[in-house]
């Protein structure tokens, strides 16, 4: 129980919607998943991992033609990254919270085609960014929040500390946060235990890099790139850090990294985009998202350009 005794409650007085069935779910789902396992982005078999993640993940969603939905065994699904912690998560969310009313054609398109032949990929496809429920989630920028909206399952919103570097500003007014400044957010008071988090992680002092105020990454480079993680949110500490879970890494033990719960302070976020799913029923408009689809914003942010706040905005639905 990765979760224990943690005490969750979700925002009452807000103008917000909350599904506390759905958010409980999630917060389910996530403590269901094992602790570390490795954690690996290559697909190559190395001595540390016999296993991509890419094969994992293929083995722990089974699903075949005859079946009405998938059954996911997140045990298998070990070593893992991000961004496939929180596709699992909500794949097991899902499956904890539905009561026969998503379609088969739905869990079709959302099984993940990861360049592994199966019986339902049977010419070995893999998903691109951007591509498909999977490729999708899967995409720089904020993937998730773009799929979410799409279907119409729920509603984003996000906040931005501005770019440090006169290079990166997107007006000529933008204006870098102070700490308190950026602290009193209220995207902080508005997220609640169960939102999916995308964080752009602040690396200014880190790393001589404002990376943070960056969304996707471009084919130059001598720029900076987008660095994000992939999370789910689980609220605040006594001390104020964010405390989030995910699959955790790079770090010099990758084996030793994995799914688990970790913190950070707010200031080590630069921007960040929260999803709330309050009609879950609604990913049955995903059957219309073929896994071949493309998203062309989500696409472009993998190599060729970065995006921009509003078109964050436009794709997330955020006004």
């Amino acid at each position: 129980m990765l979760l224990g005794s943690f005490n969750y409650t979700f925002a009452k007085g807000k103008e917000d919607e909350v599904n506390e069935r759905w958010q409980k779910s999630i917060l389910a789902a996530v403590d269901s998943f094992p602790e570390k396992g490795g954690y690996y982005t290559g697909r190559k078999v190395t001595p540390d991992f016999p296993k991509s993640a890419w094969r994992a993940f293929n083995e722990a969603f089974k699903y075949s033609i005859v079946d009405s939905k998938p059954e996911f065994q997140q045990v298998k699904a070990q070593p893992s990254f991000c961004s496939l912690a929180t596709y699992g998560a909500f794949i097991k969310a899902l499956l904890i919270y539905d009561n026969g009313n998503i379609k088969k054609e739905v869990w079709y398109a959302m099984k993940p085609y990861m360049g592994i032949v199966d019986g339902l990929n049977q010419v070995g496809y893999n998903q691109n960014d951007g591509e498909g429920c999977w490729g999708r989630w899967n995409a720089n920028g904020p993937g998730s929040a773009v799929l979410i909206n799409e279907v119409k399952a729920g509603f984003n919103f996000t906040a931005y500390r501005g770019a440090k570097s006169e290079k990166n500003k997107e007006t000529k007014d933008e204006k870098y946060l102070t700490d308190e400044e950026w602290r009193a957010n209220d995207v902080w008071n508005r997220a609640i235990p169960g939102d999916i988090m995308k964080i752009f992680w602040n690396r200014n002092e880190s790393a001589g890099s404002d990376s943070g105020a960056i969304i996707g990454c471009n084919d130059n480079e001598s720029d900076d790139q987008e660095h994000g993680h992939s999370v789910v949110f689980l609220g605040y500490t006594t001390e104020g850090l964010v405390k989030y879970w995910s699959s955790n890494g790079p770090s010099k033990t990758p084996k030793e990294d994995g799914y688990g719960i970790k913190t950070c302070d707010k200031t080590a976020i630069q921007r960040v985009v929260f999803s709330r799913i309050t009609k879950p029923e609604n990913f049955n408009n995903a059957k219309s998202i073929m896994y071949n689809n493309s998203h062309k914003w989500l696409s472009d942010l993998n190599g060729k350009k970065h995006g921009t706040t509003a078109e964050l905005k436009k794709y997330c639905g955020i006004k």
